[in-house]
């Protein structure tokens, strides 16, 4: 393990070991309480555009149909994490900390998770005990290919997007890796393209006629 490694996983177990306590004492987590039953957390600090919100949840509805079931958190500040606010702008460590809580109840479905700096994605991996139960997070699947292309996104505050625009926009690229199309626009763009080369042929074919017969 390289240093920046370990220096980053120690990150993580601070945090983790400073949120724990304070979680069994409040609410804890606002997100985790409403993912338990719904798809997607929206933040309480700042009120996102409604086409903004409409298109993510279609994403995210069509993600689910195809066989990828995926939970979003978008996290605009502390005070959307309660008690776990010393993960906020820490997108990669509450992705962790926030499917480690949902793994629980909601077995593991992938987590995205969306800060004004960065995403985070996590999916935890049940392992089986000799016993019969099943510890539900014990192992994350690797997410090396869905990083990078996460990693090659503008954060929402650089590229000056709003939560749930980045959210989708992170979202289709997850899914895309996964062999998931989430909207209608990549077959848009598809046929428009091919009426486009129709056309072009068919134009192309008459010139082509009227000059052999002038």
């Amino acid at each position: 393990m390289g240093a920046l490694a370990a220096y980053r996983l120690a990150v993580v177990a601070l945090l983790v070991a400073l949120v724990l306590p304070a979680a069994a004492r409040a609410d804890g987590d606002p997100a985790s309480d409403v993912l338990v039953g719904g798809r997607i957390f929206w933040p309480y600090s700042v009120k996102l555009p409604a086409d903004s919100r409409k298109a993510l949840e279609s994403s995210v509805q069509s993600s689910w149909k195809q066989g990828f079931r995926v939970r979003v958190a978008l996290i605009n500040n502390e005070f959307d994490l309660g008690s776990a606010g010393l993960l906020s702008r820490h997108p990669p460590e509450y992705a962790q900390f926030l499917a480690q809580e949902l793994a629980a109840v909601k077995g593991t479905d992938w987590l995205l998770v969306v800060m004004p700096n960065g995403y985070g994605l996590y999916h935890c991996e049940g392992i089986r005990r000799p016993e019969g139960y099943v510890d539900p997070c014990e192992k994350a699947t690797p997410t090396k290919a869905e990083m990078r292309f996460l990693q090659s996104l503008p954060t929402p505050e650089k590229g000056k997007l709003d939560l749930a625009v980045a959210g989708d926009r992170a979202l289709r690229g997850v899914a895309a890796l996964h062999g998931v199309s989430t909207g209608s626009n990549w077959l848009l763009f598809v046929l428009g393209g091919v009426a486009v080369v129709l056309i072009l042929a068919v134009g192309g074919f008459f010139v082509r006629r009227r000059a052999s017969t002038s």
